[in-house]
């Protein structure tokens, strides 16, 4: 048996049947993750209509920067100097989206907002760096001085 997937509508005319191949559908794809008990079961939803596509597109990818800005204001507001971890997880989380954006979202996002939002997330991922940068000079300034210190004399 073959898994072919059609999708069947009923035409406004009597007798007539319209069928549409749902691989060969061009669309905007969402995987749903949430189940629950005693609901329909829901793989997979096609978005047809592009408007309605690019707004779902720009909310993800606002909520991410959102997000992004949250987590590079939590670091500045740390004076502690032991947050690198969360500085490398919030780089890879921002190049992870900006890639993203490039190879999948193209498509569907205008000229206008995808340059910019690259530039917002350009300009993030260089403040991360910046900072992980300055935690490693530190880091190596601390190791300098201790080598210095533990040369003993006669």
């Amino acid at each position: 048996m073959s898994k072919k997937n059609y999708y069947i509508t009923k035409g406004s005319k009597k007798r007539e049947i319209v069928s549409f191949e749902i691989d060969k559908i061009d669309g905007y794809m969402v995987n749903p993750k949430v189940k629950k008990k005693d609901s329909i079961e829901v793989n997979k939803i096609i978005i047809i209509n592009p408007e309605f596509s690019q707004k779902i597109i720009k909310k993800k990818i606002d909520n991410s920067i959102t997000y992004l800005l949250n987590q590079l204001k939590i670091i500045d507001e740390d004076d502690s100097g032991d947050n690198e971890g969360s500085i490398r997880k919030s780089l890879m989380d921002a190049e992870r989206l900006r890639l993203k954006i490039i190879n999948n979202y193209v498509k569907y996002l205008g000229n206008t907002y995808m340059g910019l939002t690259l530039k917002k997330l350009q300009i993030i991922i260089e403040q991360l760096r910046y900072k992980l940068y300055y935690i490693e000079v530190a880091k190596n300034q601390v190791y300098l001085n201790e080598e210095k210190s533990s040369k003993k004399g006669r």
